[in-house]
């Protein structure tokens, strides 16, 4: 298995949870909280273990812009700290908006770019830590 394999395999357990989202059913405030639990996890593991290694290929950032994780993050903690549902379910659903954005530019830039640029060695071992850090065993 490679990395891309595992992290686009999160991307596919995450997309049922945006569409929960979007359907409008529950209180907007725990299902952020679902949702920021699953993706700063999956986002720390991006940002350790694959961008690291993409860093040469990557165009580097100018200025002190937040990165798409963080500016998630934020969202995400915005939906958690407003105090009336409308307000919390429209940054809810912004947050969606990026994240399935974010999805698609890792989806057809970021992983595309992975699997060009790292052997297919240096992929497999990102994958072994990535299911290290789960804590699942991969054959």
């Amino acid at each position: 298995m490679k990395i891309t394999d595992a992290l686009l395999g999160e991307h596919g357990a995450i997309y049922p949870l945006l569409d929960f989202i979007e359907s409008g059913e529950g209180d907007s405030a725990v299902k952020a909280a679902l949702l920021r639990s699953a993706l700063l996890s999956h986002a720390e593991l991006e940002d350790r273990l694959l961008k690291p290694a993409l860093l040469p290929y990557l165009p580097q950032p100018t200025g002190a812009a937040p990165t798409d994780h963080e500016a998630i993050a934020a969202k995400l903690q915005g939906v958690l700290d407003a105090c009336i549902e409308a307000d919390a379910r429209t940054l809810l659903l912004d947050a969606v908006r990026d994240i399935r954005k974010h999805f698609r530019k890792e989806e057809s830039v970021i992983f595309p770019l992975a699997e060009e640029e790292l052997s297919e060695a240096e992929q497999r071992k990102l994958a072994t830590e990535w299911s290290r850090r789960r804590g699942l065993r991969v054959s």
